[in-house]
Formats: C-alpha cells, sequence, structure tokens
C-alpha cells in the first residue's frame, strides 16, 4: 500500500455473518489514543508478515467512517509487531521487528476535544480459516 492510499468504504454498519468461520475470522476492536493539537499522530499499525517475518502482502485499510475533525494518512513503518495489529495474535513474529502500514491521524488547527474513526483491515495473509478481517473503532482525545 503507498502513502496515502486510504480505500473508502460506503458503508458505515458491518454485519458479521453467522458463516463468517468458513469464510475467514473476523474480529471487532474498540480503543482510545491520544492525539496532539495541531500534530501528526500515529493511531494505529497494521503488518502481514509471512512465517519468516518478512513483509507480505500489506494489508487493505478501508475508511468506513472518517474523523469529524481531522485527516488521515498511512504510511510504511517498521514496528515491533504486537499481537492487535497482526491477522494472527499467536503469529510468530509477535515480539519482533516487521515491516507495516500505520495509520496517522492530524487534527484540524484549534481542535481540541474528541474525535472518532472506523477502519476495516482485511489481511491476506494465509490463516487456517482463510482472511483475517479486523474492524477497528478509534477514539481519539486531541490535547
Amino acid at each position: 500500500m503507498k502513502r496515502g492510499t486510504l480505500k473508502r468504504a460506503a458503508a458505515v454498519f458491518f454485519a458479521i455473518a453467522a458463516a463468517a468461520p468458513a469464510r475467514g475470522l473476523e474480529r471487532n476492536e474498540q480503543r482510545n489514543v491520544y492525539a496532539s493539537a495541531g500534530r501528526e499522530t500515529r493511531i494505529a499499525s497494521y503488518g502481514a508478515p509471512d512465517e519468516t517475518c518478512r513483509a507480505g502482502a500489506p494489508p487493505v485499510i478501508e475508511v468506513v467512517e472518517r474523523p469529524s475533525y481531522g485527516t488521515l494518512v498511512d504510511k510504511p513503518v517498521r514496528i515491533l509487531a504486537e499481537r492487535r495489529g497482526l491477522a494472527r495474535p499467536d503469529h510468530p513474529c509477535v515480539g519482533k521487528f516487521i515491516e507495516a502500514v500505520a495509520v496517522y491521524y492530524r487534527p484540524v488547527t484549534g481542535f481540541h476535544g474528541s474525535d472518532r474513526l472506523r477502519l476495516r483491515v482485511t489481511f491476506d495473509a494465509p490463516t487456517p480459516r482463510g482472511t483475517t478481517t479486523l474492524e477497528e473503532e478509534i477514539f481519539i482525545a486531541v490535547r
């Protein structure tokens, strides 16, 4: 994924079908992050390394609901892999450095307060159940 290529999604609501395990794994999460007024802040990172921790196909990041008071941009980064940002929480690369895609948020000039966005991240990395989709609702406190 190249810088600035966050994809828009038309749907705001994402329903999990009962047959999801046959197609792949779907996870829904919420989290809170802090951002400084007037500064770009990394709010999320996602990676899809192969079993040897080399860069695999990058995940597809869709913006389901845009923030009301800021803009988003994605950039390639090298991060320490955590369970949250990988397709499989038991991936052998957890705790190792990997190539990933980070999502950055920049609040509009002069804004202080709360903002919110929703992302849908699809990992094409092979798992026992196929692709993995993560939908995250991110609450941002801008100080």
